[in-house]
């Protein structure tokens, strides 16, 4: 807006009547009042630039805190006068249209929002269609914008994650992983907002419904809400400590023996998955199932890997559906076991690794739901998350001897280390890894 269409503007705001106003002139006032404020927006925009500018400088407080202050303005929302201001800075197309009164301060938070959790590649993806974002903006409302702009960034997503492994996706979602915390100055209520990935989700679900049955056979909670029983028995499973990132006992030494229920011999949450025989065994996941309980889908190379120690229960399907094996928890490693192991292992198995072994998985070496490996101690080593993400989904090979001795295979054959795994050193017997121990060191 030029300097004779504002003075205009400004001049029918301030001999408008709103209390004596027909519907057409009220509706002219509405949006004379709303191109001044998108051109206000347009002003607060560039005041953030320059005070961005300053402060780099060391000559202004930062942008925040001016917009804040001098704003007079909540911190929300003068951090929302930032973020409209980076979205003016790579899409300026819209700072123009704001500042015209053609768009309003409430799209661009719209496209802020959208770019918010991507990442460098797809935001520069999601900029590059400015002029169909532009277009869209100058005749939709907000609220509809704003599932445009969403529908966008989700495409964007879903089309990168296309051509990579559903264990890759896997990892995306977990990296994506996030908790938030705030207060509601009002209410005074705590709001914790907890975004997981679907493994971790199914672990933390577990132990809480377990709780909450038994929170349901008490008769004392005959009349208590559903709701309040749902929070008491997610408190419950939290100050027992058995749920930690990975959906592991959350014990010092890996041993926490207290369930949900209170039995002994309960070290993890337990998740059933759904998976037909197919899938496990082989390299192919069409037309086949991978699940949770609840229908969320799975990548298959997590669960064979979760199989080695989680308590991750397979329900393995046949062709008809009709369940081959309900899956065995013998399968893990029971107390006296992880002790024997930890005797032997400080750390990770992999001999460059210093990952302690309370934050290892124990893996069998001879594959438990493909080898029919036992659950050994001559079967079993401690592998970090890394490492035991390399033998299964990675294409790397390993074998140990019954003196501990591990042989690590690398995805195109050649050995690339051979050396006891054991690294607590007890007369010159176990000494840690040394480079003569590596094969191919230079490859």
């Amino acid at each position: 807006m030029n300097s004779t269409d504002l003075r205009v503007a400004l001049e029918r705001l301030i001999a408008a009547d709103p209390a004596n106003a027909d519907r057409d002139t009220l509706s002219d006032t509405v949006k004379t009042s709303s191109q001044l404020r998108s051109w206000l927006a347009s002003v607060d925009l560039k005041c953030s630039r320059r005070a961005r500018q300053l402060a780099e400088a060391g000559r202004s407080e930062p942008a925040d805190s001016m917009n804040s202050r001098q704003g007079r303005r909540s911190n929300k929302e003068a951090k929302k006068i930032t973020d409209r201001e980076n979205v003016g800075e790579s899409m300026g197309g819209f700072e123009g249209a704001l500042g015209d009164g053609k768009v309003s301060g409430e799209h661009l938070d719209a496209l802020a929002a959208a770019m918010k959790n991507l990442d460098d590649d797809l935001k520069a993806k999601f900029r590059e269609r400015e002029a169909e974002l532009l277009k869209h903006a100058l005749t939709e409302g907000v609220d509809v914008f704003t599932r445009r702009c969403r529908q966008i960034a989700r495409q964007l997503v879903a089309a990168a994650s296309a051509g990579k492994s559903d264990a890759d996706e896997l990892d995306d979602q977990r990296k994506r992983s996030r908790v938030a915390h705030w207060v509601n100055k009002i209410t005074g209520m705590h709001h914790t907002h907890l975004e997981l990935d679907p493994i971790r989700d199914a672990a933390l679900w577990s132990v809480v419904n377990a709780y909450l049955a038994k929170l349901r056979q008490n008769d004392g909670n005959a009349k208590t809400p559903w709701s309040q029983m749902q929070v008491n028995a997610f408190l419950a499973a939290v100050e027992a400590g058995v749920i930690n990132g990975d959906g592991a006992s959350g014990s010092s030494d890996g041993d926490n023996t207290a369930d949900a229920g209170g039995d002994a011999g309960r070290r993890v949450p337990e998740v059933t998955v759904l998976i037909d025989w197919q899938t496990l065994l082989s390299e192919m996941h069409g037309n086949t199932v991978c699940e949770t309980e609840d229908g969320v889908p799975l990548p298959v190379s997590t669960v064979r890997r979760l199989c080695c120690d989680a308590e991750v229960l397979p329900a393995v399907l046949g062709g008809d559906g009709e369940i081959l094996d309900a899956g065995r928890s013998k399968r893990t490693a029971n107390r006296q076991q992880r002790r024997a192991i930890r005797a032997m292992h400080r750390t990770c198995g992999h001999p460059d690794c210093t990952v302690r072994f309370s934050a290892c998985r124990v893996h069998h070496i001879k594959w438990w739901w493909k080898d029919l490996g036992p659950t050994d101690i001559d079967n079993l080593l401690p592998l970090c998350e890394r490492h035991h993400h390399l033998v299964h989904e990675g294409g790397w090979g390993l074998s140990m001897t019954p003196d501990r001795v591990t042989t690590w295979t690398r995805p195109d054959g050649a050995v690339a280390y051979t050396g006891s795994s054991i690294d607590r050193a007890t007369n010159g017997v176990g000494s840690p890894a040394t480079s003569d121990d590596w094969e191919f060191a230079s490859n």
